[in-house]
């Protein structure tokens, strides 16, 4: 799961075939209830091709800062590119896995606590141990600094995978786990036992694919992808646009936004 999750090309057609479709803008709508200040030093973890590193970007003032790290060199070097101008002088990229966390931010001259905000979009449930990764996040952390958590949850894909596993895809239990319990079962009870304030936010996010070929062009870029049944997909594809002319596939958002460290 992860060597794909991990390749840039993959995740940018991901987040194209999401955007272009989607009832509701996802960076829109998670910078409209997470602050940015202008002053802000951020660490933003798993950052890949900057769908929301540049909206924080765009927020900084002259003293802000952020330092994207994100295992994907080519991701990076996208991102790079699409920072420009004073942009670009606030960002740092950090090229590590996030279970190197620690020696990779040294290794690139930080010493901890350095940051105002530590961020993560879709990521931290790739590492070998999210627990121990939160942990490490908060070390970073400057008093009084926040952590805001965005990742999928309960009936996330729902309609997709049914179609998925009914062509006779066996969903990996790591698929599973990330797409659906790992913010309720993991980030939750992190956050509560770490902060005295944690706010909660949800969405239910309708992405409404037109054609088969971009559900299949979807499918083909995700984690969860099993060319050996494509045939059968296909054929379970074409009978549900001949039905319904559309498929609506629902993504269930949360974000965790933690505040004021416990002693």
């Amino acid at each position: 799961m992860t060597s794909r999750a991990t390749q840039a090309e993959l995740l940018e057609q991901r987040i194209a075939e999401n955007r272009q479709s989607q009832e509701i803008d996802l960076v829109a709508w998670i910078f409209e209830r997470a602050r940015i200040e202008p002053s802000d030093q951020i660490l933003e973890l798993c950052c890949g091709t900057g769908g929301q590193t540049l909206r924080m970007l765009s927020s900084l003032g002259e003293s802000g800062r952020l330092v994207a790290l994100d295992t994907s060199a080519a991701a990076l070097e996208t991102l790079t590119g699409k920072a420009s101008g004073e942009a670009s002088r606030k960002l740092t990229t950090v090229q590590a896995g996030l279970d190197e966390l620690s020696s990779a931010l040294e290794l690139s001259g930080f010493r901890g606590p350095s940051f105002d905000l530590v961020f993560c979009a879709y990521g931290v449930y790739y590492s070998r141990s999210p627990q121990e990764t939160l942990d490490e996040a908060f070390v970073w952390l400057k008093p009084h600094g926040r952590i805001v958590v965005v990742g999928p949850y309960g009936p996330n894909n729902k309609q997709l995978f049914e179609m998925v596993q009914a062509s006779g895809v066996t969903l990996g239990e790591a698929v599973l786990f990330s797409s659906q319990r790992f913010m309720l079962e993991t980030v939750i009870p992190w956050a509560t036992l770490r902060f005295e304030s944690v706010r909660i936010n949800t969405m239910v996010n309708p992405v409404r694919w037109a054609t088969p070929e971009r559900v299949l062009n979807y499918w083909q870029n995700t984690t969860f992808y099993d060319a050996a049944r494509k045939p059968a997909f296909e054929a379970l594809l074409e009978r549900h646009f001949a039905e319904r002319g559309q498929f609506v596939n629902e993504k269930w958002v949360m974000m965790v936004e933690m505040q004021d460290a416990r002693s």
